[in-house]
């Protein structure tokens, strides 16, 4: 068994050229010349050592609602907002005659999340200890519509690729991981594979981590990284208009610290990151008046030019765990600007100056946090529950509607529309469990009930006197003509896991 995963491996991954095969090289003496006086033995390197590991997993499950999903609606994101809601005529609503669209239910099959890695290590550099962790599995990086073949569901994407250098009081990690939000000792184990998004930002990173122990339980994490997922930017600014390259052009990568203390029962942290983007990089500027924004022709006075509109963002992060014989009991929470790239919900907005036709940017605010209880008492059958709630908190600066150029003025993100004029307000869920144990095995049955209230965006919706506002901040109206929906969707998850 363990040759055929070890052939497996090599035929799927043979062009990393990471599967070698471990050879003993016994100690060796030698002997000098012709006195034939033996010498100290040659001892060898130390072997590295390879080990294959991962699951075979599948997953059945039953929506009572669309939701915004990926790959093959395996991760289910939030329930999509209603299709009929009533029409607006400057003040006045009228009611929809037309069903919703979205409040169809779905059944789905998927074994896409079935997973392969490799884990290296048993050598030594640099006076450190070395490890490497190499994992992939068949999630694919892209959607398709069903029976279209455009998704890349079924193919090989790269989880992670680092290699770790360990010393007594240090660590030194360098590749992709988990991004720093994502804490692998404080995840929601929930049955459904979005692992708590979108209240658990979740992505793998690429990065450099440096992690000291200050003490016998303190510790202090610094890193900088760059981003895997695309958070999102304005199409066709770039080559590829993706969140990868905002991050790219602006030149700066984005960093986070967290301190952390942990013992045997108890584990708490806290900390922060910080996010430059440079959503756009090039506009037209009228060479006589200054202004930008204007359409290169003979005679115009046009031209392009390079521009500087960097976006900074900041997040900060609370966790603890405990852990007992009895339970085992999470907490996670985040409060930050852009999400997005997180497989989160929010962003920022763009719109052009009205006088001067300059890009300018104003990042949304939210708070996400989740909990979780785990009954251990038995190792074969364990209950539990996951809660997780998220709440859109706005603009941190709210925006001058006479500032924005007429038709400029559009939301980069998840959740908010301003083609739509409508924004998530909050969305609660709430996910008990069973998981089933025996051997290498596991069974889980989950309900996911999930609520997302959405609303017309505080700032779009004419005031009593059919006037906009003055500002805009981007939060969810809170009168009657704000056009209020809560989706709803209840999801039954059944899976199965063998690992090995």
């Amino acid at each position: 068994m363990k040759k055929l995963l070890y052939y497996l491996l090599g035929g799927v991954l043979a062009h990393t050229q990471i599967f070698a095969q471990q050879v003993s090289i016994a100690p060796t003496t030698t002997t000098a010349g012709a006195t034939g006086a033996t010498t100290i033995p040659v001892v060898p390197p130390a072997e590295q050592k390879i080990t294959v590991y991962g699951f075979l997993r599948n997953d059945i499950y039953y929506n009572s609602r669309r939701n915004l999903d990926l790959r093959d609606g395996v991760l289910d994101v939030y329930p999509s907002d209603a299709t009929n809601l009533p029409t607006r005529t400057g003040t006045n609503l009228t009611a929809n005659p037309n069903d919703d669209a979205n409040a169809i239910p779905q059944l789905g099959y998927s074994a896409i999340v079935t997973r392969l890695g490799v884990r290296m290590g048993g050598i030594t550099a640099f006076g450190a200890k070395i490890s490497g962790t190499l994992e992939t599995d068949f999630f694919g990086i892209s959607n398709g519509t069903a029976g279209s073949g455009s998704g890349t569901e079924n193919l090989l994407r790269l989880r992670h690729a680092f290699v770790a250098m360990d010393w007594t009081k240090s660590q030194l990690m360098i590749g992709q991981f988990w991004n720093p939000n994502f804490i692998v000792k404080c995840f929601p184990g929930t049955a459904n594979f979005n692992t708590g998004i979108p209240f658990n930002p979740f992505s793998f990173v690429p990065q450099v981590r440096y992690t000291s122990k200050l003490g016998k339980d303190v510790s202090l994490m610094g890193m900088i990284f760059g981003y895997d997922l695309a958070a999102f930017s304005p199409a066709g600014t770039f080559a590829v208009g993706s969140g990868v390259d905002a991050q790219k052009f602006a030149t700066t990568p984005a960093f986070a610290s967290q301190l952390t203390f942990e013992n045997k029962m108890f584990l708490a942290s806290v900390g922060f990151e910080g996010n430059t983007l440079s959503p756009r990089i090039t506009d037209t500027k009228n060479t006589s008046t200054g202004v930008f924004g204007g359409i290169i022709a003979s005679g115009s006075g046009n031209v392009q030019k390079n521009i500087n509109s960097n976006l900074f963002t900041l997040n900060y992060l609370a966790y603890a765990k405990l852990t007992t014989s009895k339970i085992t009991a999470k907490f996670h929470t985040t409060y930050g600007q852009s999400y997005s790239q997180y497989v989160g919900l929010g962003g920022f907005v763009e719109y052009r100056d009205n006088i001067t036709g300059e890009w300018k940017y104003e990042a949304q605010n939210q708070l996400n946090m989740w909990g979780e209880l785990i009954s251990t008492n038995s190792k074969k059958i364990q209950p539990a529950i996951f809660i997780g709630y998220l709440q859109n908190m706005g603009l941190g600066n709210s925006i001058a509607t006479s500032s924005i150029k007429p038709g400029t003025l559009a939301f980069q993100g998840r959740g908010v529309s301003t083609a739509t004029g409508r924004t998530f307000d909050n969305m609660l869920r709430i996910s008990p469990r069973v998981d089933f144990y025996s051997g290498k095995m596991k069974f889980a049955l989950e309900y996911e009930l999930s609520m997302m209230k959405w609303a017309d965006i505080q700032g779009l919706i004419p005031m009593v006197d059919g006037i906009l506002p003055t500002t805009i901040d981007f939060k969810p109206g809170t009168a009657d003509n704000a056009r209020p929906f809560t989706a709803t969707n209840g999801r039954v998850s059944a899976v199965m896991v063998y690992n090995f």
